[in-house]
């Protein structure tokens, strides 16, 4: 299943509707407040381009193995669909 889905977001067009969330990912706490989520993605974006294309890459719990480029495209198309979801 891995590599059909990760063939979905590589694609073009926007992120697929209806992906479901690793169990993993799931929040069941109490939610941040926007000033601490808006914190916490400047945190991630920052660490991710800081890693490079040469460090090695965990790989993602639906997707499998994940080269530096396909984590880029998939925080861009992934921060994109949730952008549009809210309508920013």
């Amino acid at each position: 299943m891995g590599e059909r889905v990760k063939s979905m977001w590589q694609d073009p067009s926007r992120f697929p509707k209806n992906v479901p969330t690793a169990p993993e990912r799931v929040v069941t706490d109490t939610p941040n407040t926007r000033t601490e989520d808006v914190a916490d993605l400047e945190g991630a974006l920052t660490r991710l381009v800081l890693r490079g294309k040469g460090a090695s890459w965990p790989d993602h719990p639906a997707f499998g193995s994940l080269s530096a480029e396909d984590w880029g495209v998939l925080v861009c198309r992934h921060a994109d669909h949730h952008l549009r979801q809210f309508g920013v």
